[in-house]
């Protein structure tokens, strides 16, 4: 659980802060705002994320497993 958590925790600050950024970049460009922006999408992201993939994770990644090993047989 604490490797969950860990990895969660690291995983949803990376994808927030990359996506936060490419979304305002493609929604206002570099305009004088865009790191103001992006600062406040991200910090309003970043819980979202966490708790999708802490929530989410492990049943998908059951299912990946399943199929993994269906492919395998």
């Amino acid at each position: 659980m604490k490797i969950h958590f860990i990895f969660t925790l690291a995983f949803s600050f990376m994808m927030s802060f990359l996506l936060s950024a490419w979304v305002t970049y493609v929604n206002l460009g570099l305009s004088d705002t865009f790191v103001q922006s992006w600062l406040t999408a991200f910090i309003n992201a970043w819980p979202a994320a966490f708790l999708v993939a802490f929530t989410v994770a492990p049943p998908i990644r059951a299912v990946v497993i399943k199929l993994i090993n269906k492919d395998e047989r």
